[in-house]
């Protein structure tokens, strides 16, 4: 039977009453609709990356990369295009539009062609996505199994030689090495390094080995042969030795700036994303180097003019400071900073004697208290800028950062450095936007000036 219609007639005699009622059903549907909105806009890409994140650390190791660079790495990933130019060369940017390509499709391509492609140089400047790239990478194929013979491994590890040696079946894998710049081997002499790692990966199927670009002074230093001669028949003119076939990572596009945005700041978050594309649009290393386009939120907040990268760092170095001097009680962020700084100089000047730009935890405290900074072990390791791998071992979040410390503290007085320590082109370039911008007139004289 059909219900009484006296039962509305009851309780919904006017008008208003009608009002009420309609307004309350629109107010139920619109929290349900903020609810679904949060969901699959915050929530569901939230556990995406997180379970991604979990299955990554099981297969790759956390003693390979750390939780929190996986974590980084895929969260907001755009995927990038790369070319066959160095962007950051003399070559105009305009004319390199045509041989752009995705690069996730450009190293498809190359992987699928059997003999010619097998060794590759991956380049690109501090912060523009190399390792972001070969961690996505290897997380596409593994999830949707196009390719399960990847292996990848970070050359920043003091034990690389020996998980190369044990890696089984070398013959049908894929060997990704990251961050040939931080090989401390590589730093004392780039030429011999490859020459051992060449001999090293001879019988992978594929190698491909990420580096910063300008880790090589010139670019007639950059390899092209890899020393390794072919074996069986080759094509009309084609050499007796293998050599790098070149890619260097893309600058971003506004289209993917603005896709990362929309990626960062779903709907809901509208004024933000606009604010941080305003920021963007004043500061174009931003949009330059992911690394710091992905700290974009500690950036909005701020309305201080930044004319160099270096002020980049040191607004999310201060950013980062401040958040944890708020959320910890009796935390003083002088004292983080001081830890960080220190820490900074320590690792890059014994990095040859540890094998990497890393520290145990169990040297953490006792550094801490050699120098007269009052912070609890549970403080340098869960509030600092320090990642920690499954073996107990500590580094910076993004090498950059340990290189701006470092320079923070040398520009500060505040480091007793041999006068022939060597610097990285981070370092240099940091060194050379602070000096510029207290000193012009030195950098001038000395026939320094600042490229764009």
């Amino acid at each position: 039977m059909p219900p009484d219609s006296t039962f509305f007639t009851k309780d919904l005699t006017t008008l208003v009453d009608w009002a009420k009622f309609i307004g309350t059903i629109v107010s139920i549907l619109g929290g349900l609709a903020g609810l679904l909105v949060i969901y699959f806009t915050k929530i569901l890409p939230w556990y995406r990356a997180r379970r991604r994140s979990r299955i990554l650390e099981d297969r790759v190791g956390a003693k390979v990369y750390t939780k929190g660079i996986i974590e980084q790495a895929i969260r907001y990933y755009i995927e990038p295009e790369c070319q066959d130019l160095d962007p950051s060369g003399r070559e105009n940017p305009k004319l390199l539009v045509g041989v752009r390509q995705n690069l996730f499709a450009a190293v498809d391509n190359m992987l699928n062609n059997p003999t010619e492609y097998r060794y590759f140089l991956l380049l690109a400047d501090s912060g523009m996505g190399k390792t972001s790239f070969v961690i996505n990478y290897y997380a596409r194929n593994l999830f949707h199994h196009k390719k399960a013979n990847l292996v990848i491994l970070p050359l920043g590890i003091p034990d690389v030689d020996e998980r190369i040696q044990k890696i089984e079946d070398k013959e049908n894998k894929i060997l990704f090495l990251d961050a040939f710049d931080e090989d401390t081997l590589a730093i004392v002499d780039h030429v011999e390094r490859l020459k051992t790692l060449m001999e090293l990966t001879k019988s992978f199927e594929k190698i491909i080995i990420t580096c910063r670009t300008q880790f090589f002074p010139r670019d007639e230093e950059i390899p092209k042969e890899t020393g390794i001669v072919k074996i069986g028949p080759k094509k009309a003119g084609e050499g007796a030795k293998y050599v790098f076939h070149k890619l260097y990572l893309s600058l971003f596009t506004d289209q993917q700036i603005t896709q990362y945005l929309k990626k960062r700041y779903p709907f809901g978050q509208k004024k933000r994303r606009r604010k941080a594309r305003e920021m963007v649009a004043r500061i174009p290393d931003l949009g330059v180097r992911p690394m710091l386009l992905a700290h974009i939120d500690d950036l909005v907040e701020t309305n201080r003019e930044i004319n160099y990268g270096f002020e980049l760092y040191e607004e999310m170095v201060e950013a980062w400071l401040t958040r944890e001097e708020k959320i910890i009680e009796d935390l003083k962020k002088d004292h983080l900073r001081q830890f960080s700084e220190r820490l900074a100089v320590d690792l890059y000047v014994n990095r040859k004697q540890r094998g990497a730009e890393r520290i145990h935890y169990d040297q953490l405290v006792p550094l801490a208290r050699d120098w007269n900074i009052p912070l609890d072990d549970w403080q340098l390791r869960g509030r600092s800028l320090l990642n920690r791998d499954a073996d107990g071992n500590y580094k910076f979040a993004h090498r950059s950062i340990m290189e701006y410390l470092f320079v923070k503290r040398v520009m500060d007085g505040k480091s007793n450095l041999r006068p022939d320590m060597e610097w990285t082109d981070q370092m240099q370039r940091f060194f050379v936007e602070m000096t510029w911008k207290i000193n012009p007139s030195y950098l001038k004289a000395n026939g320094i000036s600042i490229v764009d």
